[in-house]
């Protein structure tokens, strides 16, 4: 059995310039804690694998270019590979979620340039 604590996990650098902790590193999956603080917008992005976003607590705005999606404590999101999407924390608190993508993508996430 291997147990991870959220919050003795380092933070990991990223171009969103919001909470990113690495949980889980297999073959099959990966998965990372994200929180974005209120006010705070991730830059469009897509990953090349099935990512599933599971609100922990908060609120906030998921937008794809194809629809945007109220988020809520305790909802499942599941995103196809190569869908553009974001998240927005339009709310007054924190909103944290699971990111988690299976199977673990053997390309880096790339930010979607904007027109």
């Amino acid at each position: 059995m291997k147990i991870v604590k959220t919050f003795e996990t380092a933070e990991i650098p990223n171009p969103h310039f919001i909470s990113v902790r690495a949980l889980l590193a297999s073959e099959s999956a990966q998965s990372e804690h994200l929180a974005l603080d209120a006010g705070q917008v991730q830059k469009k992005h897509v990953a090349h694998t099935n990512v599933y976003l599971y609100v922990l607590n908060g609120s906030g705005t998921l937008e794809t270019d194809q629809e945007t999606t109220a988020l809520s404590a305790d909802m499942l999101v599941e995103l196809p590979p190569e869908t553009p999407h974001r998240l927005i924390n339009n709310s007054q608190s924190q909103l944290r979620l699971l990111n988690i993508k299976a199977p673990r993508p053997t390309k880096s996430t790339q930010i979607v340039q904007e027109s």
